[in-house]
């Protein structure tokens, strides 16, 4: 039965579209435990385990601890016991984390391990200063970057030691990850902090500020979890905007070409589509092909469609800024063509204005400019998260606001589903992360460092044109000036003259088109963007510098990691801030 146990779990994992709400356990050893009843503590987890499962029936969990003597392992049983997944991070090579243990209780260590469904093995050491204790720490903040829910043995009392239970609780608070914490006795009750449970979000949390709930609060947390794990794909305006026409996306493409920042590609004429990928020759339980399976898909499809909204969305503008200016224009050349030509143009100036309602009409109902953003938003979420997840990080941190987005649920979604890699982390294993890590700052910088060049030309070129518009407008204006002030001096006065009316039409129809390219120019930012960019490429820059220094050490991979996700996600965070106050509407 044992040897059937992780087969299954894979085999549920793999079929259910949900991922499992992942509890990670924390707790006292055996010298805390000492005076404890360690059945009543087993009953005591089992009913705190029961309460989860009751909160939400038809949600499947997963346990993730280190399985440690005490705690970890009661925690384990009762887990196995009611059919959870369970998986496990070790501080220290499998044979040597045994070693702790006597030899009963390495067997039931090991018995245990084969019934896990995922173990990783992280590079411990003991033979450097203080290396044990920051094993165990380690072990204990990759938990945390597990979990969606803590469940702490805890006593209350202050820290003993580096990645002891006090530390982690104080940790997982500080991260808004839910802790639910029962006493090693009855005193009392289980304890849930949470900072969901306070009406406004009040910031980071403390053990002794955090708010204070019972096991009668998990439905209301299970439900906020839930709403993270579902509704995948079913994102409103998605649709709409796969089935705008696409000559809606022609107009920026143009505007490129026209500006000679890029040549006009037919590609620009199809809706993006995803590079093919080499899939990874690994099992399908290894991390690779899980991130494969579940996450470059998805990756796939939001690079996409953030590129489809993008360009749908500056294509709005630029045609709703031009056709004004044509409408303008067409006003115009009524002054000057046969009465016989007055109707079409007429037709031509309604047309204008017609397709500036549609367009703005569509892309403001679609949401292009707000879908762009998202799935930029989460294309680069997913982009960290292929390299994080191979080192056991999938930055899971707590049922807060910041989830509350469409994004952040898919995100989340999918790093549930890639869970714990299963592997020995050793220097072969951190050698390719670290190359990894390479790879996506090259990407990355390359990207910017073009979209920077390319927003800088296209800044430059429209401000130039502009200018000369307005420099063309002020010289015919001059000119009709000094051809009023010669009449004046060189004619009788009272005497009678007219300009042409083209003159007219020029010295309006000009400064309209003038004033569309500064609307284009307003309303994309590609001076902003430039700098943006170019900023970005700056910092991903020197932390490529860093990377290139450093030994590929498992922490300093993990901070590497997470500053490079910091970076790119705060890039996008920029741009909705800068973009927030500039939705599609009608020019005017």
């Amino acid at each position: 039965m044992a040897a059937m146990n992780a087969p299954m779990s894979r085999a549920i994992a793999a079929e259910s579209d949900d991922a499992p709400i992942a509890v990670g356990v924390t707790g006292h050893r055996p010298p805390r435990l000492a005076e404890v009843d360690m059945a009543d503590l087993r009953a005591r987890i089992d009913e705190v385990m029961a309460a989860l499962a009751a909160a939400s029936p038809t949600s499947r969990f997963r346990l993730i601890g280190s399985l440690a003597e005490g705690t970890d392992m009661v925690a384990a049983d009762a887990a196995f016991a009611r059919g959870w997944q369970v998986d496990t991070v070790l501080p220290f090579a499998r044979a040597d984390y045994a070693a702790d243990f006597g030899d009963a209780a390495a067997a039931g260590l090991h018995t245990r391990l084969d019934r896990s469904t995922n173990v990783l093995e992280l590079p411990g050491r003991r033979d450097e200063p203080g290396g044990e204790a920051a094993a165990y720490e380690r072990a204990g903040r990759v938990v945390l970057t597990q979990c969606d829910i803590l469940l702490a043995v805890w006593d209350g009392d202050p820290p003993r030691g580096r990645g002891g239970a006090a530390q982690i609780v104080a940790e997982a608070v500080s991260h808004a990850i839910p802790v639910l914490i029962l006493s090693p006795d009855r005193s009392r009750p289980p304890v849930l902090l949470w900072s969901g449970l306070n009406e406004h979000d009040s910031g980071p949390e403390a053990v002794d500020t955090v708010a204070r709930g019972s096991l009668a609060d998990l439905p209301q947390l299970l439900t906020r979890l839930d709403g993270m794990a579902v509704n995948g794909g079913k994102v409103r305006g998605r649709k709409a905007t796969r089935t705008a026409p696409p000559l809606f996306a022609v107009a920026y493409p143009l505007l490129l070409a026209l500006t000679g920042v890029r040549r006009f590609r037919l590609a620009d004429l199809r809706r993006p589509r995803p590079a093919g990928r080499v899939p990874a020759t690994v099992t399908a339980e290894a991390m690779p092909a899980r991130i494969d399976a579940q996450l470059w898909p998805r990756f796939d499809a939001a690079d996409c469609e953030a590129s489809l909204a993008a360009q749908l969305f500056r294509s709005a503008f630029v045609s709703s800024f031009a056709l004004a200016a044509l409408a303008v224009t067409l006003a115009l050349l009524g002054l000057v063509v046969p009465v016989a030509v007055k109707p079409l143009l007429a037709a031509g100036e309604f047309a204008s204005i017609a397709m500036i309602l549609v367009i703005t009409s569509w892309g403001s109902r679609a949401g292009w400019h707000g879908r762009w953003l998202q799935q930029r938003t989460l294309a680069e979420q997913l982009r960290c998260l292929a390299v994080s997840a191979s080192l056991g990080d999938l930055f899971l941190r707590g049922a807060q606001a910041h989830d509350a987005d469409d994004a952040g649920r898919e995100r989340r979604r999918i790093a549930r589903r890639l869970g714990l890699p299963s592997a020995r982390i050793d220097a072969a294993y951190l050698a390719e992360a670290h190359l990894s890590l390479a790879a996506l700052l090259n990407d990355q910088i390359g990207y910017v460092e073009r979209e920077a060049g390319r927003m800088r030309r296209l800044e430059h070129r429209l401000h130039r044109l502009g200018a000369a518009l307005f420099a063309t407008t002020a010289l015919v204006c001059a000119g009709v000036l000094g051809i009023e002030v010669v009449w004046t001096f060189s004619h009788e006065p009272g005497a009678e003259h007219s300009l042409p009316l083209g003159v007219t039409v020029l010295s309006a129809a000009l400064p309209a088109i003038g004033a569309a390219i500064y609307g284009i120019r307003m309303q994309g930012d590609f001076a902003g963007a430039a700098e943006r960019n170019g900023a970005l490429a700056k910092q991903l820059a020197e932390l490529r510098r860093v990377v290139a220094d450093e030994s590929p050490g498992f922490d300093g991979l993990r901070r590497l990691i997470r500053r490079t996700a910091e970076l790119l996600t705060a890039d996008v965070s920029q741009w909705v801030r800068a973009t927030r106050a500039r939705p599609l509407s009608l020019p005017g």
